[in-house]
């Protein structure tokens, strides 16, 4: 049986390329998130926030991978963005996203369900 998302591409094929770079962002959304749940559980839930590597107080090696993961998920969401084919609407590919993201998961970054 296929996904919406799988349907909706399907269907309308020129969306294959922006479903794919969708696909991508929550991959390394759920990563980052998973990352961000180990470290803080390891590390402690204290100290300022981050944007992008969740807490200062991480080690660097840490911080370096969630802020690359965090950059990965808005390359590929700018990525599909940008790879949406002429008269298709925006509204099209919010609800390609948040097919995505309810079939596959998000995390935090990921386009949201």
């Amino acid at each position: 049986m296929m996904t919406h998302a799988e349907t909706l591409a399907a269907t309308r094929p020129e969306l294959l390329p922006a479903a794919r770079y969708l696909e991508q962002a929550c991959k390394a959304s759920r990563e980052h998130s998973r990352l961000a749940e180990s470290a803080l559980a390891l590390y402690g839930d204290h100290g300022p926030l981050v944007s992008g590597c969740v807490r200062r107080h991480f080690p660097e090696q840490v911080k370096a991978r969630l802020r690359a993961l965090a950059r990965q998920v808005t390359t590929a969401s700018a990525q599909a963005y940008d790879s949406r084919p002429p008269r298709v609407r925006l509204a099209t590919l919010r609800k390609l996203g948040r097919a995505v993201a309810a079939e596959q998961g998000s995390g935090y970054y990921g386009p949201q369900p």
